[in-house]
């Protein structure tokens, strides 16, 4: 199955660091509407909207990371993405915010109200065709995690997210991992003492190196057969 990541990472690193927006506005394959509207700064931890909240408005991230997520009824939580810069999220099919978002660090987003784009995109067919590819693609990046979640053992579900993250982002050399161990655990479906354990197992083995919170990923290596790689597409790990 991380064969299949890997793939999408294959021109990992790029060819020069672009501003985080512009970025996220080249890097291949992914939608490229920029929203305009209302320019907002959330300082660390800060609640964007919260889950129900009424969905008056779409964000785009101009610089920093969102963090989405719900809150079950026993009390555990389940963080169901990141976002990046240049990304769009609070894009609801409904008229209630299923998920609340909080801004993991000092984040500046673009707010939109949700009327103006869709009197928009009633007019104009590229951004209706835009916003569509977003919510296909929220809708496969589910799908994707929901399959690691299921059948991935703690190293394939490390390696997705740390191959995903890479090709989101497009960094030169190292990237910031902004979210906390927590954080991870949260969205990859295991502890914080697992999450930290399989970090050691990669850099014990070569596949990433570290320094504080920034991760060099030794590319050729992370999709090997010591991260998983090595099991066919479709073909994950059967649940113990």
């Amino acid at each position: 199955m991380l064969r299949a990541v890997a793939s999408r990472a294959a021109d990992y690193p790029p060819a020069g660091r672009l501003p985080e927006a512009e970025a996220s506005r080249r890097r291949s394959g992914l939608p490229t509407l920029m929203l305009k509207g209302f320019t907002r700064t959330f300082p660390t931890g800060a609640t964007i909207y919260a889950q129900e909240d009424a969905a008056e408005f779409v964000y785009q991230v101009a610089s920093g990371m969102v963090r989405t997520a719900t809150l079950r009824p026993d009390g555990r939580r389940i963080v169901h993405g990141f976002h990046l810069g240049g990304e769009i999220f609070g894009l609801e099919r409904g008229r209630q915010h299923l998920c609340a978002a909080e801004a993991v660090c000092e984040t500046r987003l673009v707010q939109c109200p949700r009327s103006c784009i869709e009197n928009v995109a009633g007019d104009d067919t590229e951004m209706a065709q835009e916003l569509r590819s977003w919510l296909l693609l929220s809708r496969d990046q589910i799908t994707e995690r929901s399959a690691y979640l299921m059948y991935g053992s703690a190293s394939e579900k490390l390696a997705y997210f740390l191959l995903d993250l890479a090709w989101r982002t497009q960094a030169q050399g190292p990237f910031d991992l902004e979210m906390s161990r927590y954080d991870i655990g949260d969205y990859l479906g295991l502890s914080s003492e697992t999450v930290s354990r399989t970090f050691s197992v990669f850099r014990n083995r070569g596949l990433i190196s570290t320094r504080g919170r920034q991760v060099t990923l030794l590319h050729d290596r992370i999709r090997g057969p010591g991260a998983g790689a090595a099991r066919p597409p479709g073909r994950p790990r059967a649940s113990p």
